[in-house]
């Protein structure tokens, strides 16, 4: 039975408020597990000792495993990765992926991700969280490349979508495939990189 990204917050009726204390533990401890022994290896028993809460409380939550990583990730995809307005595109685009460097490096988030990304494809609800996620963040990047298409600073011959994808690429590349620094270093010679590429003087 497929578990939909929103169902977990459509579920709930009337009663007490859900406590932000306790999501915010749930969500480092699940993303923490995921990190050590991948999505096949996450126990309910375990998130419960890690995040000081009980099963029932979980459950109340999420009733499935699935649907409880789904709703990390659902609030994840709320917690967006801050869009930069410096005033200058290049300036931008590298606080933009100095960014996602950030978010996606040696982390216990990090580790998670990448189990969770070679697991998508095993389990749709997973899938289509991620999927969300990915949206939410893609929408971001696009929102500075657009804005740099228009002042003229970035070109207008290469489509949007393919913009997005030279600007993530390189950092999921290290994360999922050569296991290569993903330090402020490596983030900002990506950046010279794609400005070179993208940039009207190119």
């Amino acid at each position: 039975m497929r578990v939909d990204v929103v169902t977990t917050r459509e579920r709930r009726g009337p009663g007490r408020p859900r406590s932000k204390r306790v999501d915010e533990s749930l969500d480092a401890a699940v993303v923490e597990i995921l990190a050590e022994v991948g999505y096949g290896g996450l126990r309910v028993d375990d998130v419960a000792e890690r995040a000081g809460v009980s099963k029932t409380t979980i459950y109340r939550r999420s009733p499935t495993k699935a649907a409880l990583v789904v709703g990390v990730l659902e609030r994840l995809k709320a917690d967006q990765i801050p869009m930069p307005t410096t005033g200058s595109t290049a300036d931008d685009v590298r606080a933009l992926i100095r960014s996602l460097y950030q978010s996606v490096d040696a982390t216990s988030y990090g580790r998670a991700l990448a189990g969770l990304l070679a697991e998508k494809r095993n389990d749709p609800d997973l899938a289509v969280a991620i999927e969300a996620l990915w949206q939410a963040r893609q929408q971001l990047v696009r929102s500075v490349i657009h804005r740099g298409v228009e002042s003229g600073d970035l070109r207008g011959d290469i489509d949007e979508a393919h913009m997005v994808e030279i600007l993530a690429a390189p950092a999921y590349y290290r994360l999922l495939i050569t296991g290569q620094p993903l330090d402020r270093a490596s983030a900002d010679r990506h950046a010279d990189a794609v400005w070179a590429a993208l940039s009207k003087g190119s």
